[in-house]
């Protein structure tokens, strides 16, 4: 399984653009790095996601909260566990995937994506299932920012 990186929490895409310049920017600095010079390298070495994988992983640890009672309930009340079929298949034995609601015609679809109750359960249905059932939040953000890690500087 591996974690989408198409939710952005609502965030335009050339907001998010400008964001990432403004962390190559800090990485160049750190670096003493004139403009010209690749940034990804130095990100990586200095162990920072790109400004996507950031807003994933938030809405991520969100979700976690929500599903483990640590979210204010205005949130966790928007996160329902998927309800397992009557007639159990093995692939539909995980009781930690979340109820993916249907994107309804009548909606305009940018903003239902970018909604968290749609947002959240996808991203944490992508997860694999030993980060989901992570018994801390702690443990559970370490897990994350490695498989974050991971997707975003492609690394087996």
């Amino acid at each position: 399984a591996v974690v989408s990186t198409q939710s952005t929490g609502g965030i335009k895409e050339t907001d998010l653009l400008r964001l990432q310049k403004i962390q190559n920017s800090a990485v160049r600095f750190i670096y003493g790095s004139r403009g010209l010079r690749g940034v990804t390298k130095m990100r990586r070495d200095l162990h920072f996601l790109p400004v996507r994988s950031l807003f994933d992983c938030k809405v991520c640890l969100l979700t976690y909260k929500c599903v483990n009672g640590l979210a204010p309930p205005y949130m966790s009340d928007l996160i329902k566990l998927r309800k397992p079929k009557a007639q159990v298949v093995r692939l539909d034995s995980d009781t930690t995937l979340l109820y993916e609601p249907y994107k309804k015609k009548d909606y305009h679809y940018e903003y239902t994506e970018k909604a968290f109750f749609i947002s959240g359960p996808k991203l944490w249905n992508s997860l694999p299932r030993n980060e989901r059932e992570a018994d801390s939040v702690g443990y559970f953000k370490n897990l994350l920012k490695t498989q974050l890690f991971k997707i975003a500087y492609d690394e087996p």
